[in-house]
């Protein structure tokens, strides 16, 4: 799991698992748009999104519903 540890922010490799977008199975992480957790090109289709919901984990914001 990705965390936040102190004002290092480390990214973890994610087990593989369903997209709660497209349904592929692959490597997550919860970008979506009400964070789902989402594949790369699912998170790629909505870039804008994608950069708050992660911007919010880099600040070590938990709640990933967006705004």
């Amino acid at each position: 799991m990705s965390q936040r540890i102190g004002n290092v922010f480390v990214i973890s490799v994610e087990p593989t698992a369903k997209c709660e977008l497209c349904g592929k199975v692959e490597e997550l992480r919860p970008y979506g748009p009400n964070g789902e957790r989402i594949c790369f090109d699912c998170g790629m289709q909505d870039e804008a999104t994608t950069n708050v919901q992660f911007a919010k984990a880099v600040n070590g914001v938990r709640d990933f519903t967006a705004n």
